[in-house]
């Protein structure tokens, strides 16, 4: 009976002085990255949210902000005219940004996948963009832009068609702004997508040409049932980035004509370092951090799940 209950019990190993320096050395590296978070986002997730709370212009002590409670909450929805409008365009933003970099990301990656002449040219370009800064970027398009002198309204006046506003008109500002992000972090998810390719076995396309199978039917019953965790980092990535754009439309439009691009960190920006009132900008960062959140987990139960099956 002893003996039995020897072999179940587990060993103990004794505790050496290499095993005590290993774990010590795995609690460093651990609890550095844990300090780093939590100083460094945690902390300002909280002060953010108590700073809404309260009434603050930067100049006072934060000790000695005025309490208001939810009323910043109650302005920004009920009174406050440009945040829902800021907030619809960031959705779009949003919806257009990712849904197009998902779609010419990964059709730019399998062409880029397949035996095309001058392969690593064709990477290097299309990532080119991405190491480019948003102001720089932005600068540049609104020149290129421009209704009265932006190098695209000449072209289209040489082939004998009509100037267009592009990003000073209303209707078309915030997609203009849309195709810029995409030109600018498409070749992002192109190298992602593409790295997702060259991981699935080219065994499974062996095995369905055997089987008969054409290349639509290799690419929707192999190629993107296997990308579906390449499309959930990319669709979740994208979208938390696109739903904080700012620098891009500080650069192009500053949010013109009309607020039609304007996006709710822009916003955000202006309420608080042009009009001095940061209890009311940081309830509008506080309700876009719960709507990111929300999104995110959305995003991945859906996807998640999806993947499992």
């Amino acid at each position: 009976m002893e003996a039995a209950i020897r072999l179940i019990k587990p060993k103990r190993w004794p505790k050496t002085g290499l095993m005590r320096r290993r774990m010590i050395w795995a609690y460093l590296f651990i609890g550095i990255p844990l300090i780093w978070l939590v100083v460094f986002s945690l902390v300002p997730i909280l002060f953010s949210g108590w700073v809404s709370l309260h009434r603050w212009n930067m100049l006072t002590p934060p000790s000695e902000m005025p309490w208001v409670g939810l009323d910043h909450y109650i302005f920004i929805f009920t009174r406050d005219r440009v945040f829902p409008k800021a907030l619809a365009n960031t959705f779009i933003f949003a919806s257009g940004g990712v849904m197009t970099n998902v779609i010419l990301g990964l059709g730019f990656a399998l062409l880029l996948n397949s035996k095309v002449i001058g392969q690593r040219f064709w990477r290097v370009l299309y990532f080119m963009p991405v190491v480019t800064a948003p102001l720089a970027l932005g600068v540049m398009f609104a020149f290129m832009f421009n209704r009265n002198y932006g190098l695209i309204n000449n072209l289209l006046v040489m082939l004998g068609l009509p100037r267009q506003g592009f990003l000073n008109d209303p209707s078309q500002a915030l997609y203009v702004l849309i195709a810029i992000a995409v030109y600018q972090y498409v070749g992002y998810y192109i190298v992602i997508y593409l790295a997702g390719l060259q991981a699935i076995p080219q065994d499974y396309y062996d095995a369905a040409k055997v089987d008969g199978a054409n290349s639509w039917q290799e690419f929707r019953f192999i190629t993107l049932p296997l990308l579906r965790p390449v499309t959930l980092f990319v669709v979740v990535t994208n979208s938390i980035g696109a739903l904080q754009v700012f620098d891009l439309v500080f650069a192009t439009t500053g949010g013109a004509p009309a607020n039609s691009t304007m996006t709710t960190v822009l916003h955000m920006y202006n309420t608080a370092f042009k009009f001095s009132r940061m209890g009311r900008a940081s309830a509008m960062a506080f309700v876009l951090f719960l709507i990111i959140l929300a999104i995110t987990i959305v995003q991945l139960r859906f996807l998640s799940d999806r993947t499992d099956d």
